[in-house]
């Protein structure tokens, strides 16, 4: 495909696509007025079309990552980049209001946030315009036509970070990108990628080798907060039996392609099986998405479980069985205070989650056989025994229920997560020596530093 073609097809779409965008601007504004403490996105449907009121500082940085996952794994290039570059301000886009959501309440460092135009000439350089960024920095598979080439002719440098693309992506790409992904990946500065496998993608793509660099993942150097330990410790302590046997299950899923029933619906399931032998087990259930938690909420109460809700205050006795963590921002707080964690999305076939923050914590981690989306991040943990893989609601109940009367084995598996995943920390150091070319160009009196040549 040549870019005029793509310019084109994506002009006659423009109704569609921002039906949708309004759709899922509206959804947030209702989810606001019925819980005020989730975070307002200012002009959340205009931004999209370069429209914005906010008086945003222009001669800064812009990094975009569009959902959750990618949101929180750039947390540390946050506080990074405004320690090396304390002012250069930061301009934070999201391309979806889960990931502003994040991005808004935990943001590590102060930024300025908007939602990200979509990739039509006129919003991309309104946008460019406003802010005038020293240094663009995409996220994972951020490759947008006429993003990439503003910048280019503006003179701005680009780069693609924490960069992958799943199989079926890349052989989407491979069979509809021709030219224009490949003048894309070119107008970058260069392209950092995950694992050898995505590096090997990019280049198959058209990108020169000379930009494609292996780096690692960004979501390896994971930074804990320091009272995290403490205030698992103090919520087990406050909330139920400090010996109780408690899993949890995030980032669940809607059923997806024909499946039968969601993935929240078996974790109970799982669960039930649990309590025929470990009737004290606890099960706190994260929901992926907050407009579900309702949802959720219903499924609870149509079960014969006894069961408590965060958003409520509802507190965890004996007698309580699944607790619903229906909140923004606790996943690390409820896998500190777990003993096993299951990671969802792998039970119905979306293609998986981040399985790198409950191994951070030592815990065991499972998943179930649907990963086809971190595929390569897997492989590595699956060669180390640092996940075990459950296919089933049944499995999963087996392996719980070994694991729950089994401390020493989950100490074991939580000590192979945890040195699986320290052995590939040291990205982000990578990152920002490749990254300050760039920055030394713009900033006066900014000390040199070692910079690969690879």
């Amino acid at each position: 495909m040549r870019l005029l073609t793509y310019q084109i097809l994506t002009t006659l779409a423009l109704p569609f696509v921002a039906y949708k965008g309004y759709k899922r601007c509206k959804k947030h504004a209702l989810q606001h007025a019925q819980q005020p403490t989730l975070p307002a996105i200012v002009d959340c449907f205009k931004a999209r079309f370069g429209l914005s009121r906010q008086p945003l500082q222009t001669d800064g940085i812009w990094i975009h990552a569009v959902s959750v996952g990618e949101t929180r794994s750039i947390f540390p290039l946050l506080s990074r980049l405004k320690l090396d570059y304390p002012s250069l301000p930061l301009t934070l886009t999201s391309g979806s209001t889960q990931g502003a959501m994040q991005a808004l309440q935990f943001a590590p460092v102060p930024i300025q946030h908007q939602m990200i135009p979509y990739d039509y000439p006129f919003a991309i350089n309104r946008f460019l315009s406003q802010i005038k960024p020293k240094l663009v920095i995409m996220v994972e598979t951020e490759v947008w036509p006429n993003l990439y080439q503003a910048c280019s002719k503006r003179g701005i440098p680009i780069v693609l970070i924490n960069a992958r693309l799943k199989a079926q992506s890349f052989y989407a790409y491979q069979k509809w990108g021709g030219t224009m992904l490949a003048n894309a990946l070119n107008q970058t500065q260069w392209i950092g990628a995950q694992f050898k496998v995505d590096a090997d993608y990019f280049k198959a793509l058209g990108a020169h080798s000379s930009k494609v660099k292996t780096l690692g993942n960004l979501k390896f150097d994971l930074a804990l907060p320091k009272e995290l330990e403490n205030q698992a410790q103090h919520w087990r302590s406050q909330q139920t039996e400090p010996e109780r046997f408690i899993w949890v299950a995030a980032s669940t899923h809607k059923s997806t392609d024909g499946q039968v029933i969601d993935e929240e619906l078996m974790m109970l399931q799982a669960h039930q099986q649990l309590l025929t032998q470990h009737p004290n087990a606890l099960l706190i259930l994260v929901p992926r998405h907050a407009d579900r938690f309702n949802d959720v909420a219903q499924m609870l109460e149509q079960s014969s479980l006894n069961w408590a809700r965060r958003s409520t205050q509802q507190t965890v006795n004996a007698n309580t069985q699944v607790y619903l963590a229906d909140t923004i921002g606790e996943l690390m707080l409820w896998f500190a205070i777990g003993d096993v964690a299951f990671v969802g999305g792998s039970l119905v076939p979306f293609g998986g989650h981040n399985i790198l923050e409950p191994a951070a914590l030592k815990k065991p981690v499972l998943s179930g056989p649907h990963y086809a989306n971190l595929q390569a991040l897997f492989e590595g943990l699956l060669q180390q025994n640092a996940v075990q893989i459950v296919h089933n609601t049944n499995d999963l109940a087996r392996t719980l229920t070994t694991l729950a009367q089994d401390p020493h084995q989950r100490q074991q598996l939580g000590q192979q997560a945890y040195q699986a995943f320290s052995q590939q920390s040291g990205v982000l150091d990578k990152v920002m020596q490749h990254l300050s070319p760039l920055l030394l160009n713009t900033l006066p009196n900014t000390p040199s530093k070692n910079v690969p040549q690879n």
